[in-house]
């Protein structure tokens, strides 16, 4: 019997039978480079998964970011010492996903979720200012209607770059951290309203 491919993507990641045609496109061309081993193609996991949230798909947006989870449990170490943190940041953003929204159906998995990143959170725990400066982006956003830029870049711009950061904050915030707290209350006000541009986004997208 053929062995699975523990770097292969779930069938949740895969484009067959994807309705919305937006993402069939963009899991049609994740697949052929899925790896847990780029930086960029995690930060497009991740935004994958946070897309399936926005439409309320949410058994589907934990199946992908378990798969990441499961693969990267912890922060990779480098052969010179320290850990590999263009692994581990995007990373951080499937945990937290899991840690947000997996508590009823994966609750171990989600346990597990929240001790690795309040072990590691991919952040500088040092420099509480550079905390405040993330969410900026994501505050501004919501408070005017930005240029129009392409789709693809304001559906990544709204789910990983901005939903991915603040439900990292929130759940670090959540799990007990105190130089997450206060940027953690700040955070959590905007998951929701994220949440509803992304899936405007994505419903209007062709």
């Amino acid at each position: 019997m053929a062995k699975k491919n523990p770097s292969a993507p779930p069938p949740e990641a895969l484009p067959d039978g994807e309705l919305n045609r937006y993402l069939a496109r963009t899991k049609s061309s994740l697949c052929k480079r899925w790896t847990f081993s780029g930086m960029q193609t995690l930060y497009d996991i991740s935004n994958l998964s946070l897309c399936l949230w926005a439409l309320e798909r949410s058994d589907e947006a934990l199946a992908i970011a378990i798969s990441v989870a499961v693969a990267v449990p912890k922060p990779p170490p480098m052969p010179s010492g320290g850990f590999n943190y263009n692994i581990w940041c995007p990373a951080t953003q499937s945990h937290a996903l899991i840690a947000h929204i997996g508590n009823q159906t994966f609750p171990e998995q989600a346990r597990a979720s929240r001790a690795a990143i309040l072990a590691n959170p991919g952040y500088c725990r040092d420099n509480p200012s550079f905390l405040e400066k993330q969410l900026l982006p994501a505050r501004e956003r919501l408070a005017t209607q930005s240029a129009p830029k392409p789709i693809k870049q304001e559906i990544y711009n709204c789910g990983c770059v901005f939903l991915g950061t603040v439900v990292l904050f929130t759940e670090l915030a959540t799990a007990g951290d105190p130089m997450f707290a206060k940027v953690g209350e700040d955070a959590a006000t905007m998951i929701y309203p994220l949440l509803a541009r992304l899936k405007i986004k994505l419903q209007n997208a062709r």
